[in-house]
């Protein structure tokens, strides 16, 4: 009897911000959760984590802003899923031209919004990724990366 298959995913996320200090956040029209702007990572195209944010940001909101440093590796076990590897990336502070020019991935984002950062509503974000958005927001006011490790 051989052991139950186990599964590696990647994916890759940007952190931006309005001048307010509010965080986008977008509502995949595929998930429950609001998420940060990101996705997949083509591992099969030798994607990197950085230009899989890169693509992602242009693909879902249609801007090309730069994106930054690292700012967490995440490593998320699910029991009987497999586990994923997220990285997120500092995107920075959104112009308002920027802004103003996001224009949805309609086949997968339903909308958009920026939020107090440290003040989100329940449910609003994954339950199981709130460790790592805290820890995100922490290495961004602290310039520096974060590593969670998070078992569900």
């Amino acid at each position: 009897m051989s052991a139950a298959p186990h599964s590696l995913t990647a994916s890759a996320a940007a952190l931006f911000f309005d001048a307010a200090g509010n965080v986008l956040i977008v509502n995949p029209t595929y998930k429950e959760f609001w998420n940060l702007p990101g996705g997949g990572i083509d591992v099969d195209k030798d994607e990197t984590p950085y230009d899989a944010a890169v693509r992602e940001v242009r693909e879902e909101l249609g801007i090309t802003p730069p994106i930054g440093c690292l700012l967490t590796s995440a490593w998320i076990t699910v029991p009987g899923r497999g586990a994923q590897a997220l990285y997120i990336f500092d995107g920075g502070i959104l112009s308002p031209e920027d802004q103003a020019a996001i224009t949805l991935q309609r086949s997968e984002l339903s909308e958009y919004r920026f939020c107090p950062p440290r003040h989100m509503e329940p449910g609003l974000i994954p339950p199981h990724l709130t460790e790592v958005w805290q820890a995100t927001l922490t290495a961004h006011e602290e310039g520096r990366i974060a590593y969670v490790p998070v078992r569900l």
